[in-house]
């Protein structure tokens, strides 16, 4: 996972729809981390006892190291709820991805289904990251619960001439609201959201250096 560092990004400037929208978001993945860290609480409680009785003592060593990994990595999910802290940056987008699937399993109306996203495609871009990784977030999570998307959503990331395309699979634009929040995100970094479709676009990094006449690999 990848941990912000480095001075505080400028607001966004959003709508209130959009605000909304992501607000509510912020309250269904707190709700999942609250319920995730009585879990770990739990679960290191009861290692604490274990750890009491010599013959019990072997192998709570491993268990207490898990859940430790997993308490980071909730500490991780609320530091992505919070003020954004990267900057620009070139990034693969498969990275991201592993960023925004970590902070949608956590989502508590997201626990009935599976969240993947596919994002393979060598292409990378060029935005602050931790935009890309909230749009990712905030359009699975608007994908209503209904046919295909009852169990599971599917998101694919790919290249597309200048342009990487992330959109979900399986759906089109009239069978749910767009989100407003993705869509403002994407346009904000300078891409667009899909037409007839549920999803963005952004430039390839590869375009925005071709656009900008440069040839250096940086």
């Amino acid at each position: 996972m990848h941990h912000d560092s480095g001075s505080k990004e400028a607001p966004v400037a959003l709508s209130a729809a959009a605000w909304s929208e992501w607000n509510h978001v912020v309250e269904q993945v707190m709700h999942g981390v609250a319920h995730a860290l009585n879990n770990r609480a739990a679960a290191l409680s009861a290692v604490i006892d274990l750890s009491k009785d010599g013959d019990e003592l072997e192998g709570t060593g491993g268990i207490l190291a898990q859940e430790l990994q997993r308490v980071r990595d909730l500490s991780f999910v609320i530091r992505s709820m919070g003020p954004p802290r990267a900057g620009v940056e070139a990034f693969a987008p498969r990275d991201a991805a592993t960023d925004a699937l970590a902070v949608i399993a956590m989502h508590a109306g997201q626990r009935e289904r599976v969240a993947k996203i596919d994002a393979n495609t060598g292409a990378a871009v060029r935005a602050p990251k931790w935009m890309f990784v909230r749009a990712l977030v905030a359009l699975v999570v608007s994908v209503p619960v209904s046919g295909v998307a009852t169990h599971g959503v599917r998101v694919v990331v790919a290249e597309d001439g200048d342009w990487v395309v992330t959109r979900v699979d399986g759906f089109r634009a009239q069978l749910g609201a767009q989100s407003r929040y993705t869509e403002e995100m994407a346009q904000a970094m300078g891409g667009d959201p899909l037409d007839g479709a549920l999803g963005f676009r952004l430039p390839s990094l590869t375009a925005l250096r071709r656009r900008e006449g440069r040839t250096d690999p940086r």
